[in-house]
Formats: C-alpha cells, sequence, structure tokens
C-alpha cells in the first residue's frame, strides 16, 4: 500500500543527525543551517527550534549533502537500491531533478562556482562520475571514475598561460591517496584529466579538499591529522604537510583572507592564516564531521561525532551548543503519565536524554561508561528506569541524570522489557532467557519470578490495577499473569513465528500483538483464538517491531522493519487510516503522548520523530 496522501498525521519534528563528513550546511541567508538526518535533509531556523523544513525523497540513508555558493539548490545522494542523487530547489523545499544514474551509492556531491554544474561520484561498485546541467537536469558527460573517488570540488575556470579564465571549468577529485585535476568543457562535454603529482611528497591519505577563494591552490585534509597543498597551476603537491590535530583531518574551510579551518576527529578545530600558522584552537567533546561558515565569516557552525550542533565564534573564541542529537540507533522511548511535555529516549550510545517537547531540547543526558547497551526505559518527571544488555536495571534522576540506584544481575541474558505499577511501587522487568521479574521499587529486590516463556520476552504491560499483566516472546506466545497469585491466567500462541510486541486496549480486554508472522492480530483474552488479522503489507515482508495503542483507545500504531509508521482504526476490520515515511531505518519503538496530540518514534537511523496527530 503506497503511503497515505492525506494521512490524519504530519511530521512536526526530527531530533537526529546522519554523522556523515560534510553533511551539515550554514545557510547564506544567515538565519538556517541544514543536515541529513537518515533518509531526510532537514532544515533549521538558529532562531525558531519549533521551525523546521523537511526535504525528503530519498529511501534510504544520505550519503552526502552540498549546498550551492548562493544557497539556491541543495544535492544529496543515498545509498541502497535505488542510489539516486536528488536536487532540492531551497526557496521552495521542492525536489528539482532527480538524478537516476548511479548503482549501489552515491558517495559525493558538489556544485560549479556558479551553480550552473552538479558533479556526482558513484561508490566503488558503480565506477561513474556524472557532471550534471542545473537548467535542466540533463548528463553533460560521463566517464569512469578514478581510483574510486569519493571527495570532489570545483575550482572556478581552467585558467590560460595569462591567468585569464578560459570557458572551461575546473574541479578536482580525491580517492585514497590519488587525487585527479579535471577540465570541463560543458558546451562539447569534454573532459580531460591529469594526475596530480605526489612525486617526493609526504603521501598521505586524503579524507577532505577544499580550493582556496582564488582557486590557486586546493586543500587537502588527511587521516594523518594534518592538510597538504596542492599548486593549481603546477598540479603539484607541496612536499610537507601541515600539522593539524590528531585523529585525522574530518573537516576543512578556507577564508576570504587565505587561511584555512580544520576539524579533527579528536574534537579539534585549528584555524590558521596565510601563512598557514596557527592562530587558535578550539576542543569540542567529540571528533568534528562537518565544518560551516556563516555568511560574512562571523561564527562556524560544526557537527561532531556524538550528534552535537556547536555555533563557534569566528575567532574560536567561544562554542555554543545549538542542539543534542543521538547519533546512533534509538532503541525506545517513553513518555511520563502525567504529562506530554517531555520524553525520554535510550540509545545505543549508552546515553539516556529526556526532551522538552517547547523546543526540542536535551533538558537531561546520562551517560552510562563501562556498560552494555540500554534497550527498554520508563520515564517518571522525578526519575528514569533503563534496561541494559549487560543484565543491568539502572535508575537516574529525571531533572539532574546522576544515578540514584541499580539492581546488578537482574537477568543473565540482558533485560530486554520494562514496566513500571502506576503507583511506582514495584518494576517488572523480561529477560533474554524467558524470564518475568518482580521487583520491589524501595529495596530493589525480587518479590517475584515468573518462568514459563521458552525464549527471549520481548514485551510487557501493566494493567491498570496493578496486578496483572501481560507478557509475549519469542515463543510465539503472550500470557497473562495473577501478580499477587504469581500465576499465569491464560495463555495466547501465534500460528507463526515470535511475538514482537503487545499492546493493550482502553478497556482492557482487548490485545493487539504484532511479531514474527508480519501481520497485526487482535484477540480478546476470554477467546483462545484470534479475533482479526491483518496483513502489515501486500507481499508479507514487513515485520513491526512495535506496537501501541492511543489513550482514547482509538488508533493502533505499528512500526518496523520496512521502515513505516503505519496506523489502523482499534474498531472491527482494523482499518488502515495511514501509512507514512520518515525513518531511514527500522522502526524500534513508538510511544502516544498522554494528550494523544503526537507520537513518538526511534529507529534504528538515531532519528526521533515527533508527530502530530
Amino acid at each position: 500500500m503506497p503511503p497515505v496522501e492525506d494521512a490524519p498525521i504530519e511530521l512536526e519534528h526530527a531530533i537526529g543527525i546522519s554523522t556523515i563528513r560534510g553533511g551539515l550546511h550554514y545557510h547564506p541567508n544567515g538565519r538556517e543551517y541544514m543536515y541529513a538526518a537518515g533518509a531526510s535533509i532537514i532544515v533549521c531556523n538558529f532562531d525558531d527550534p519549533h521551525d523546521q523544513s523537511f526535504l525528503r525523497g530519498h529511501d534510504d540513508s544520505v550519503t552526502c549533502v552540498a549546498l550551492s555558493p548562493h544557497g539556491t539548490y541543495v544535492a544529496s545522494g543515498q545509498s541502497g537500491e535505488n542510489s539516486d542523487a536528488i536536487v532540492w530547489d531551497y526557496e521552495t523545499k521542492s525536489l528539482k531533478f532527480r538524478l537516476s544514474e548511479h548503482d549501489h551509492a552515491v558517495e559525493a556531491v558538489a556544485f560549479s562556482h556558479d551553480e550552473l554544474l552538479l558533479c556526482t561520484l558513484g561508490g566503488r561498485d558503480d565506477g561513474k562520475l556524472i557532471v550534471w546541467d542545473m537548467s535542466n537536469g540533463y548528463i553533460v558527460t560521463v566517464v569512469s571514475n578514478p581510483n574510486c573517488s569519493n571527495i570532489v570540488a570545483w575550482g572556478g575556470f581552467v585558467r590560460d598561460v595569462k591567468r585569464r579564465d578560459t570557458d572551461k571549468y575546473l574541479f578536482a577529485t580525491a580517492g585514497g591517496t590519488k587525487a585527479t585535476m579535471w577540465s570541463l568543457d560543458p558546451y562539447e562535454g569534454s573532459l580531460e584529466s591529469e594526475r596530480i603529482t605526489t612525486e617526493g611528497a609526504t603521501v598521505r591519505s586524503i579524507t577532505t579538499m577544499v580550493f582556496s577563494e582564488d582557486y590557486t591552490t586546493i586543500y587537502c585534509g588527511t587521516t594523518s591529522g594534518d592538510f597538504t597543498t596542492i599548486n593549481v597551476r603546477q598540479n603539484k603537491m607541496a612536499f610537507k604537510p601541515i600539522y593539524a590535530n590528531g585523529g585525522g583531518v574530518e573537516a576543512l574551510l578556507t577564508t576570504v583572507k587565505g587561511g584555512v579551518v580544520t576539524g579533527g576527529g579528536d574534537g579539534t578545530v585549528t584555524a590558521f592564516d596565510s601563512r598557514l600558522e596557527e592562530l587558535a584552537k578550539l576542543k569540542l567533546p567529540a571528533g568534528v564531521v562537518a565544518l560551516s561558515f556563516a555568511p560574512d565569516g562571523s561564527e562556524i557552525v560544526a557537527a561532531i561525532r556524538n550528534g552535537a550542533i556547536y555555533r563557534l565564534r569566528g575567532d574560536l573564541s567561544r562554542a555554543l551548543l545549538v542542539c543534542e542529537n543521538h547519533a546512533h540507533p534509538v532503541r525506545a522511548c517513553s513518555y511520563a503519565r502525567e504529562s506530554s511535555d517531555r520524553f525520554a529516549t535510550a540509545s545505543t550510545d549508552k546515553t539516556l536524554r529526556v526532551w522538552d517537547a517547547n523546543d526540542y531540547k536535551a533538558s537531561a543526558t546520562v551517560l552510562v561508561r563501562d556498560a552494555g547497551e540500554p534497550t527498554c526505559i520508563v520515564y517518571t518527571l522525578d526519575f528514569l528506569i533503563s534496561g541494559w544488555t549487560d543484565g543491568r536495571i539502572r535508575a537516574h534522576d529525571a531533572e539532574k541524570g546522576g544515578p540514584l540506584w541499580l539492581i546488578d544481575h537482574a537477568h543473565r541474558g540482558g533485560v530486554t522489557a520494562l514496566q513500571l505499577a502506576s503507583n511506582q511501587r514495584f518494576v517488572m522487568t523480561g529477560g533474554g532467557e524467558g524470564d518475568v521479574r518482580v521487583w520491589e521499587l524501595r529495596s530493589r529486590e525480587l518479590v517475584s519470578h515468573l518462568k514459563e516463556h521458552r525464549a527471549k520476552v520481548t514485551g510487557l504491560t501493566l494493567y491498570a490495577d496493578d496486578m496483572h499483566a501481560l507478557s509475549c516472546s519469542r515463543d510465539r506466545s503472550f500470557l497473562c499473569w495473577e501478580l499477587r497469585e504469581e500465576k499465569r491466567v491464560t495463555s495466547h500462541t501465534q500460528r507463526m513465528g515470535g511475538i514482537n510486541a503487545v499492546a493493550l486496549s482502553r478497556d482492557q480486554t482487548r490485545v493487539f500483538s504484532v511479531g514474527q508472522e508480519k501481520r497485526l492480530t487482535k484477540w480478546d483474552l476470554r477467546d483462545p483464538n484470534y479475533l482479526e488479522c491483518v496483513p502489515l503489507s501486500s507481499d508479507n515482508t514487513d515485520e513491526a517491531t512495535c506496537v501501541a495503542v492511543s489513550h482514547n483507545g482509538a488508533i493502533v500504531a505499528t512500526g518496523g522493519s520496512k521502515k513505516l509508521l503505519k496506523l489502523f482504526d482499534a474498531g472491527e476490520g482494523l482499518t488502515r487510516v495511514a501509512e507514512v515515511v520518515g525513518h531511514s531505518g527500522a522502526i524500534n519503538d513508538l510511544v502516544f503522548s498522554p494528550d494523544d496530540k503526537q507520537l513518538v518514534t526511534v529507529g534504528e537511523d538515531g532519528a526521533i520523530l515527533v508527530w502530530n496527530l
């Protein structure tokens, strides 16, 4: 089923960034910046966190992004089966051209200085270098990509012996230790190439490349933490590189005065003057992946590997945090029962974050070092409780993020599911070996051990009375428990495949399950057989990993391997009312806000998407 055009849901906000090299850009209008996040390009306003625009046309992770010099166009490429490059009109935020000549992946995109041409580089399995005409989207020329280059930079026009511009365009490509200079006649579609001479120069693996403002010099960042220069006229690399930072040079800018700014894998941003002598240095908390100048050069916007974005003064005297993001897959999300203004997430980067829905900033961040990965989370306004792959249950202060307590060895196979009682007196957990356990919250002592599942527990749900609970498992069953008597009340078994998640209806008599059967199934706890069952996709390939029911009981939401958020009418027939795409990876968890006005989804792409209902 294609996405529903008039779906009763719209994307309100996205939290997340793809930490790809060069994936962040400061727009020449001075108010906005843009970056890649999963399969989308997000345009943000520095002054209004609610003002976001989404460029959505890819169906897999974006691999590269370029902004044209005057900010007229955006170009992006993707990996995957449909490895298209897309050109967007920035003003209208609409798709201008879809360029579908590459296979497997687009490695790099770059605009010419006059915005008339675009160069795209395919990956190793594609092997094509293509130049496109931005007036009509047609190919100007296509050649084999030498040295499997994955970096491209334009350098104005080719100059004659008297240093006058000709009508031929100049650009350079690089891959590994080799670089090539190109001369393009756009009218004939002819390309001439010449390998850049490295004889006598220290051999380095090139990570990034940029021309100087006057197009006479190329600066190349390297994996060795230094950068080297190439004399364009002589087509020759300098003998000795200039050291910049540790961890490799991952980002590089040039200034109008002939200086250079580098961003390093160790988090160091370093400024050099026109003589390439160090002027200033600033250290950020993680490795730099992208740098971009403001139009007047007064500040720099920087993206770092842990997902944070900073604004730096041009003289590197100060860094201001713009926003935080998860840079790794997000496994779980949770709202506090009593508030729709905040929600919490847990990521494989070993962080837990509490987000304020008013400005979408992280009000609290927890980083747990020397631990496994969080798999599940419960949020209250006072504390966070999380389950981890190392078998521990951890609690942290929801305001300041400090540790409160720890239950060690809670589950030998890791904690896979977690629920907090509404009276906050106990917490219920599921484990990788099929155990369901109940812990008294005040003493953190084990008060109940329920062992009937034969495989990993994938989900838990507590009834409003805190006396009954549901657990589901990869053993194809979900069980209803009477907690005071510590006994199973009912057992329901799916015909094929394990169950990934269950959700309870508002009247607490209906149960919705999803799993490896790739269907949404409705059950009545008083009936051993299911009531209704609908496939999640026509080709039976979409395995849902999560399911949730709105608090008013009207809507059932699912997310899964096909990256699609699907909404169903919870009434008879389980009619699908919406199907929308936002994530570029599998959806791992979803949750309705207590007022049912919003729905939060989190995924393998590291993105947190907030949807308005």
